[in-house]
């Protein structure tokens, strides 16, 4: 594998905002090597843009990061290039202190050595004829301060809808907020969660204006409002299991979590533990709270706003300070006296709970594990998560997922004129960034219509879901269409057509679980350690799972009577996966950080070190399942003794993988 950095750098003549917005919408028909272009939101919400060049060459394209802000994109190239391996582009238009219009636009490209000069080189050509292109005047299409997101028309008339509040039983018991019309089951559930100092009622503005079209609820946090408080110290597990008890009452199949301050921290730490639950997250005014800090400054925190406390006062004693520190300049008398009476009302004894639970965090956060759409919003005059930070932690939060094939997007925005409390200061814009971005989610909006890209990517996507079941049930020869057909709910004929037959069937499974395993390899973000740490566990995950262990069993079991179906079984998963490895030794020793006589075989030491031994014991121990504490030290043992044979920074990396070990530890 080869790589390489192309970039292109030009003032124009053009105002910023009009080339903006010619690249802010994802379309490329503006450019002259595109004969034609179209853009749909795909069923896990991407955005992909596919377009024709000239030639009548066809590329697929997605979007992974955006800010009208910034006027910033990010996208990646999944196909059309012969011998691209990765491909992440990044394309801005900044204002230079002469307010001149600067497009800087770069992309990192993985390919074959053989055919890394020729998509470099061809690369530079189509950004030039870009900003070519972009140096001319264009009508202003959209509105900068209500963007839309792809397709997505902003609904601008808004009706209002009255409030109703309602219980979730258990203990302790939960209150929330919903618009009447907004609660309907089989639908993402949209959580919304306040801030330290608020309430359920904080979040009014959004209810009234958008609960008509999504399944939309404020909770009360425990203590908070009308939700009980718990028998003990409340800890962030204790918030994640009231948003799953939520989740269940309403029988929701996935969450949308919209959260604000101490809101957006449970969000991220609910995040962290149940990825696989959340349609999408929107982080307002902070998400990593304590997690990040060190223990004097918690401490520290901890201390100052407790002082009042020990001195008899009450929230409502020091609650005009607070607004202070949180409202904008410009906020008005009635919003800063709303902000006044949420924070009066707080229990003491919930306030310091609350106050205990966000100065002792369980972990600091793996931003790798969300893959879900992310919004980061804050205020323009929020002092507690200023607009640098936050957009500081958007992009950690976007470098994190390079390891992805295919990462969802994250976009970051600042709310004009606003401070900390951004939803009831500017409720209008913070209304239509939301729902910009809600209607984009799959099944979250209550008139969410899918397109044909959709439905046909969902159909491919049930299809390869149904086959992966019945291969790991009956093995390749014992497999049948008609099986995989029904279970996909569609006919033998759309079985075929998507992929031709059951070999094109079984490598297309095989090679979602190859693109699964090596993805993290081949992340450019990242230290050689962070990179090997996170494949290790990628590949414990998927290897151990109990499906993939029954079709190894399966394919081994066939290997004599069907040699055929183990060889095309090891050709398109095991094989082509150990290619991955190869290709990503060769990559560190061209780089100097490994130091490696024969790539095959220091690729053959990782794949064995880290997980042979746990993977043959569970092969044949049909009944017991993986214990984590255990592979966290067959993992670690081969990563050991891998960096000790091959690193270059022996040391350096040995410490950083005992520092790697340690947080993982203390997550267990």
């Amino acid at each position: 594998m080869a790589e390489r950095e192309v970039v292109c750098s030009r003032e124009l003549r053009a105002d910023a905002d009009s080339v903006w917005c010619q690249l802010a919408d994802f379309d490329l028909l503006w450019h002259p090597a595109v004969e034609r272009c179209h853009t749909a939101r795909q069923s896990d919400g991407a955005l992909q843009r596919e377009f024709t060049d000239s030639d009548g060459n066809r590329y697929t394209e997605q979007l992974t990061y955006i800010s009208d802000t910034g006027r910033t994109l990010c996208y990646c190239l999944l196909s059309g290039v012969e011998g691209m391996l990765r491909y992440r582009a990044r394309v801005a238009v900044n204002v230079t202190d002469q307010g001149k219009c600067l497009v800087h636009w770069s992309a990192t490209i993985s390919a074959v050595p053989t055919r890394i000069e020729a998509i470099a080189t061809g690369t530079k050509s189509i950004f030039e004829m870009a900003i070519d292109a972009l140096d001319q005047p264009f009508p202003s299409s959209r509105n900068l301060r209500y963007p839309s997101i792809g397709q997505h028309k902003v609904r601008r008339e808004i009706a209002m809808q009255p409030l109703q509040r309602g219980t979730a039983v258990g203990s302790p018991e939960l209150s929330y907020l919903s618009a009447r019309s907004s609660v309907q089951t089989e639908r993402p559930l949209v959580v919304l969660l306040h801030g330290i100092g608020g309430q359920a009622a904080n979040w009014e503005q959004q209810l009234t204006a958008l609960g008509s079209n999504y399944s939309m609820q404020a909770l009360d946090l425990r203590g908070y409002g009308g939700s009980a408080p718990g028998l003990q110290q409340s800890v962030v597990e204790d918030y994640c299991s009231d948003i799953l008890r939520l989740q269940n009452a309403f029988d929701a199949p996935q969450l949308v979590l919209v959260g604000l301050s101490y809101g957006s921290w449970i969000a991220t730490s609910f995040a962290m533990r149940h990825p696989q639950l959340l349609a999408g997250l929107v982080l307002a005014g902070g998400c990593t709270g304590m997690s990040e800090a060190a223990p004097s400054e918690r401490n520290a925190f901890l201390k100052a706003r407790s002082e009042p406390l020990q001195q008899g006062l009450t929230p409502a004693d020091f609650a005009a300070g607070v607004v202070d520190i949180i409202a904008g300049p410009n906020a008005t008398a009635e919003q800063r006296h709303n902000l006044h009476n949420s924070m009066a009302e707080i229990p003491v004894a919930t306030y310091t709970d609350a106050l205990h639970c966000f100065c002792h965090p369980e972990e600091t956060f793996d931003f790798s594990r969300i893959n879900c759409p992310v919004m980061m919003l804050t205020g323009e005059h929020d002092r507690l998560a200023a607009p640098d930070e936050i957009f500081t932690v958007s992009q950690r939060m976007f470098n994190a997922r390079a390891s992805h094939p295919a990462p969802a997007e994250i976009r970051y925005e600042v709310i004009a004129d606003a401070g900390h409390v951004c939803n009831i200061e500017q409720p209008a814009e913070f209304n239509l960034l939301l729902d910009s971005f809600l209607s984009c989610l799959p099944q979250v909006a209550h008139d969410y219509k899918q397109g044909l890209p959709q439905k046909q990517q969902q159909k491919k996507r049930c299809i390869i879901d149904a086959a992966h079941q019945e291969f790991c049930s009956n093995g390749f020869d014992g497999a049948s269409m008609a099986r995989v057909a029904k279970l996909a709910q569609v006919s033998k004929p759309t079985l075929y057509q998507y992929f031709g037959d059951k070999e094109g069937l079984f490598a297309a499974v095989l090679d979602e679980g190859r693109k699964h395993l090596v993805a993290p390899l081949f992340s450019s973000e990242g230290s050689l350690v962070e990179r090997l740490w996170v494949f290790s566990w990628s590949y414990a995950d998927f290897v151990l799972r109990e499906d993939m262990l029954s079709l190894a069993r399966l394919i081994l079991g066939e290997a004599t009577r069907r040699p055929g179906s183990a060889a095309a079984y090891h050709h398109g998963g095991p094989g082509k996966a150990f290619s991955g490895i190869v290709a990503f030794i060769q990559e560190c020793v061209d780089s100097g950080s490994l130091s490696v006589t024969n790539a095959e075989l220091a690729a053959q030491d990782l794949w064995s070190l880290i997980l042979s031994g746990p993977r043959d014991y569970y092969l044949h121990h049909v009944n017991e399942r993986p214990d984590r504490g255990a592979l966290l030290q067959s993992i670690t043992h081969g990563l050991r003794g891998f960096l000790t044979l091959y690193s270059t920074s022996k040391d350096h990396d040995l410490a950083e993988l005992e520092q790697k070990i340690s947080e993982h530890q203390q997550i267990l």
